[in-house]
């Protein structure tokens, strides 16, 4: 029932990497929820060269290849967040009319 699903994936929808990829976000997400519950703090990181990634850790030799990356740590106790970040001044970003 595998083969056939990934066959099928694969000949007749043509768009495996892009399911195995849908897949792959599933398990960060559930992996960021487990994470948030002992207290760390998770996010996903895209914008990557998945090439360079996977040439320094050898991963393609093992068969796969790198579709995201998950950043995890502890939350600075000093600094504490009240606000959402911007890069602008709400003037520079937004046009009231």
């Amino acid at each position: 029932m595998t083969r056939d699903f990934l066959n099928l994936r694969n000949y007749g929808y043509k768009d495996l990497n892009h399911w195995m990829e849908r897949q792959t976000y599933m398990a960060v997400g559930l992996t960021m929820m487990a994470a948030a519950e002992l207290g760390v703090e998770a996010t996903p990181l895209e914008g990557f060269d998945p090439t360079s990634v996977d040439k320094a850790f050898k991963i393609r030799e093992t068969g796969h290849s790198t579709t995201v990356l998950l950043a995890l740590g502890y939350p600075d106790p000093e600094r504490v967040c009240t606000s959402p970040i911007s890069r602008f001044n709400p003037d520079q970003l937004f046009t009231f009319i």
